[in-house]
């Protein structure tokens, strides 16, 4: 196979998480060979993971014009689908997959993960229990076992499906997050967080999903501003999107709009095409009268809004050439970082 030795050093770097060194190494490859179609697949897989969601589905594109569809190409087509919270279709994709001969499991978990998000509780368990027949050693199989259980209000089967999670990999921290959080809701309401505080000082120790969870805890309490903390040390701890997000949205929760403007549009720099930020942000910047912000972060981000161009587009095209704060249409300013 051409580029065999680009290929595995790319899919090394992919695990190692060196996702724009692999990058390199694909387009290299790509440079010497333009009709590869693994090469254009495991490109849109790391671009995928990168949240280039334009570039992937351009790659997939190509691969998928030169070798056809395969189960990889299926997959990262449900990613994609999945991301953009496409559920319907990313399901479609995922069983395509598993159909076309995906080995492993994350193509039944995701589609599970889909089937739960579309209230096809059925069709979750039903994805879900082939994913560990297949690989019981897998603690997402489990997990999604427990959650579908969880949602039908079989709260002890939740719990020793999540059990069975932890079991499977003891060092799966989401796995083990979800068994603490079905035990905890057991216990008085006020002293759930103490709990996973101790947790966290001791067997758990840099936990984020942990972390994430004591904000839940803190929210539902009504302690808006000690969510916000938390959510605030879980995305120190790991710098990934899923807490900034989180982070954004319970600076929103605790009324510190301006604070939460400026890790939006973190957010939104991040994934030009998530929904749900996108709505957020534009909303927000309404709210706060930052209509000159709003404007120079859509202009700025719609070379890379992808599939959601015609989104910034529609948004741009109902504001005023001057913001309502007085700054220009192309100098509304950046909001200052919070991180």
């Amino acid at each position: 196979m051409q580029g065999y030795d680009e290929l595995g050093k790319a899919f090394e770097l992919m695990r190692a998480g060196e996702l724009d060194a692999a990058v390199i190494v694909l387009e290299g490859l790509l440079a010497r060979h333009p009709s590869h179609p693994l090469a254009l697949a495991r490109l849109a897989e790391v671009q995928v993971r990168r949240g280039r969601r334009a570039e992937a589905s351009e790659c997939l594109d190509r691969a998928e014009a030169l070798g056809g569809t395969t189960a990889l190409t299926a997959r990262l087509r449900g990613d994609l689908d999945y991301r953009a919270q496409r559920f319907a279709e990313a399901a479609q994709s995922y069983q395509d997959a598993d159909a076309l001969g995906d080995g492993g499991t994350w193509s039944l978990v995701q589609l599970a993960r889909c089937r739960l998000r579309l209230r096809d509780l059925v069709g979750a368990r039903g994805a879900a229990l082939k994913a560990v027949e297949r690989r019981p050693k897998d603690a997402a199989g489990w997990v999604v076992l427990g959650d579908v259980a969880k949602r039908e209000g079989r709260l002890a089967d939740a719990e020793e499906m999540y059990s069975r999670a932890h079991e499977a990999d003891p060092d799966d921290s989401f796995a083990y997050a979800r068994l603490v959080e079905a035990r905890v809701l057991g216990l008085a309401p006020e002293d759930r967080s103490r709990e996973v505080e101790v947790l966290l000082k001791t067997t758990a120790r840099g936990n984020t999903h942990l972390q994430g969870l004591l904000a839940k805890l803190a929210r539902d309490q009504g302690q808006l501003d000690q969510a916000t903390d938390n959510w605030a040390k879980a995305l120190a701890a790991k710098g990934d999107r899923y807490s900034r997000k989180n982070y954004a949205f319970s600076l929103q929760r605790a009324g510190r709009l301006d604070e939460a403007a400026a890790v939006l549009r973190r957010c939104l720099a991040d994934d030009p095409a998530d929904v749900v930020v996108f709505r957020n942000y534009v909303h927000l910047q309404r709210k706060r009268g930052a209509l000159g912000e709003l404007r120079h972060t859509l202009e700025e981000l719609l070379p890379s809004a992808g599939v959601r161009a015609g989104a910034f587009h529609g948004e741009l095209r109902k504001l005023p050439l001057g913001g309502a704060d007085g700054s220009l249409a192309t100098g509304g300013g950046e909001p200052a970082a919070t991180e």
